[in-house]
């Protein structure tokens, strides 16, 4: 699976489209494999191209506008090329309460980036998403599926840092990361 500017041009190759095609087949409704097929485009790309939510609908039968009404309601979808650890922190009222704003700011100040952005050697991205269902462990932030929470600036400092350091795959980096994380801890105010 390539994140690479080369896949912003691409096709997908033919073992995928074979996938692709086959996902339909497995639902009663065609339209029932578009969430996966989304899915699967985005792995191999790093986002959603205009062309990948093209074949989605021409695979599901669903139409252009549906389709991008989809990839536009879920946070998981991206439209646009992320950085290496794409950094998704919840904006939503509990998250909020608890100083997502404060995570924000530490993440521009350390990256030198505001939300929308990537910065200049492709590592890192930031994105705002909507609520990330982690409301009793805010603030929360999303890197690839995996969440960090009841973080505070401190510990979003240490998690760029740890980050910025480790050289393995994206995968195995946020796993390591969060392994230095635990998910539940006592706040201390």
């Amino acid at each position: 699976m390539s994140r690479s500017g080369e896949a912003a041009a691409m096709e997908p190759p033919e073992s995928l489209l074979a996938e692709l095609r086959a996902l339909p087949t497995r639902y009663p409704q065609k339209r029932g494999a578009l969430l996966p097929i989304l899915t699967a485009l985005q792995a191999w790309r790093g986002h959603l191209a205009p062309t990948d939510m093209k074949l989605a609908g021409e695979l599901t039968g669903v139409a252009p506008a549906d389709v991008f009404s989809v990839v536009t309601f879920y946070t998981m979808y991206r439209q646009q090329p992320v950085g290496r650890f794409p950094l998704g922190v919840c904006r939503n009222i509990s998250c909020w309460v608890n100083g997502s704003e404060r995570i924000v700011a530490t993440v521009k100040e350390q990256l030198g980036i505001a939300p929308g952005e990537c910065t200049a050697d492709g590592r890192f991205s930031l994105e705002e998403v909507e609520c990330l269902g982690s409301c009793g462990t805010g603030p929360c932030l999303e890197i690839d599926s995996r969440y960090f929470e009841n973080l505070t600036p401190d510990k979003v400092r240490e998690l760029i840092e740890r980050l910025r350091r480790d050289d393995r795959s994206p995968s195995e980096a946020i796993l390591e990361a969060q392994r230095a994380f635990p998910a539940v801890e006592e706040r201390r105010s």
